[in-house]
């Protein structure tokens, strides 16, 4: 699992980070997740190409904890349905800044499902929305 390059589940995942928290909505399910502590760095770090192991490797803290909490992170995103592997993809090179570990937290929030999965603008084709009749309608 930590060698791994993973890529957000498919356009239907969209993530905003907030400075001390990242939202990431899936707008398949309608349900959005708020991530904290180190949760936030590792999302933009596999989104960005590195594995867990990389990620791993440029906390300060016990090493084992921390792959420990980064599998059990990548676990629960890839149950949601907001991570997938990203099969042939090469691990990226950047060296990544070394820090503190926090451990990561995420938040489940189903309030706008409703609305998120009834809302028409879900229902776009490529040709864009609204899409309109070939013919001129009369």
């Amino acid at each position: 699992m930590l060698d791994h390059v993973f890529r957000p589940a498919g356009p239907g995942v969209i993530f905003k980070d907030f400075g001390d928290e990242m939202v990431v909505a899936n707008l398949d399910t309608g349900l959005f997740y708020s991530l904290g502590g180190a949760a936030p760095c590792v999302w933009d770090r596999l989104s960005g190409g590195h594995t867990g192991r990389q990620i791993a490797a440029a906390f300060t803290g016990e090493a084992e904890a921390i792959e420990a909490a980064i599998v059990a992170l990548i676990t629960r995103l890839q149950a949601d349905g907001l991570l997938q592997i990203s099969e042939g993809a090469e691990a990226a090179s950047a060296p990544l800044a070394p820090g503190a570990f926090d451990a990561p937290s995420m938040e489940r929030f189903d309030d706008l499902q409703g609305l998120l999965l009834v809302d028409p603008i879900h229902d776009v084709a490529e040709a864009g929305w609204p899409l309109m009749p070939d013919a001129p309608v009369s």
